[in-house]
């Protein structure tokens, strides 16, 4: 008994320096890390940095609907189809009956709902405006009244608790439902992160140190899976990790292994989970600058929801 005492006292103090690593809250914490050799992204470029060789150059064979019908032969072909990035499942308007769509459903019923009964819901989410048709591809923003980083879930949450008074917590099914339907509203339009802001570029090289940063009992970070000097294009557990790139676009997703909508920020806790390491819940600060780095990495490729992974 005192042995299995003493390992959960050790295993607890080790989650906690994780989740303290993680913020990056704790003194000289980063003395302790080891990070993935780094790789130069210019976030001036968006989504063309998926051009680049350390990212896989598969770029050429996805940036638009042209490319992938032209390499369409290697969906299903497990030693091509990872250049593909699976943006074909962005493109493809055969099947309108993904179950994204329900949710999608799902989300504008909610949403016009609540508008109806409080048409501040509807202004809040879009700023002042009613219309809300294009606003989600500048997401995440920085709002200089609230003094803080916006992504499409937090303003959802936001609006819930100051003109409705209800708690659409991020990661919740309401609140992913009803930003699957805000963001869909810009569907198509290309993603415009503001990388003039003073603010979200601090925020998104906060991110950038978070994907090169080393975490839980693997000891991996998202560039361990993720660029080309680590799993990118390889076999790892049945799955072929694939370029960071244009990914933003198509969250809200809907997950087939998990049945149900997932936020990227929900992504990032099961990555962390499936590392060893402590998740964090949507919304953490943390996830905050990793969603602003991954989505400048989706600047100028189109918001493609709903969609299905």
């Amino acid at each position: 008994m005192a042995g299995n005492h003493l390992f959960s006292l050790r295993a607890l103090a080790v989650a906690s320096l994780l989740a303290v690593a993680f913020h990056g809250q704790a003194g000289g914490a980063d003395a302790y890390r080891e990070t993935y050799p780094r790789t130069a992204i210019d976030p001036s470029r968006g989504v063309a940095g998926a051009s680049d060789a350390d990212f896989g150059s598969t770029l050429q064979y996805w940036q638009d609907e042209k490319s992938l019908e032209q390499h369409k032969q290697w969906i299903g072909d497990p030693e091509h189809e990872w250049k593909l990035n699976w943006k074909f499942l962005d493109f493809d308007r055969s099947d309108d009956m993904h179950p994204g769509y329900l949710a999608l459903e799902a989300g504008e019923k909610l949403f016009k709902l609540w508008a109806k009964r409080e048409p501040a819901f509807r202004t809040c989410l879009g700023e002042g405006k009613t219309d809300l048709n294009g606003l989600a591809a500048s997401y995440p923003k920085y709002d200089p009244r609230l003094k803080r980083i916006m992504t499409v879930e937090g303003r959802v949450e936001h609006c819930a608790q100051t003109a409705l008074w209800e708690t659409f917590k991020q990661g919740s099914p309401a609140n992913n439902q009803i930003s699957l339907y805000f963001k869909s509203l810009s569907a198509r339009a290309p993603i415009r992160v503001d990388t003039g802001s003073a603010e979200i570029m601090a925020s998104y090289r906060r991110g950038e140190k978070l994907f090169y940063a080393k975490v839980g009992q693997f000891n991996f970070s998202c560039a361990s899976c993720h660029t080309s000097t680590g799993l990118l294009g390889q076999r790892f557990r049945g799955q072929v990790p694939t370029s960071p790139f244009g990914d933003a676009a198509h969250f809200p997703t809907y997950r087939l292994a998990l049945g149900d909508i997932e936020s990227l920020q929900q992504r990032f806790m099961r990555c962390n989970l499936q590392a060893r390491t402590k998740a964090l819940p949507p919304g953490d600060p943390a996830y905050t600058d990793l969603e602003v780095f991954y989505t400048v990495l989706s600047n100028d490729y189109p918001v493609s929801v709903p969609s299905a992974r």
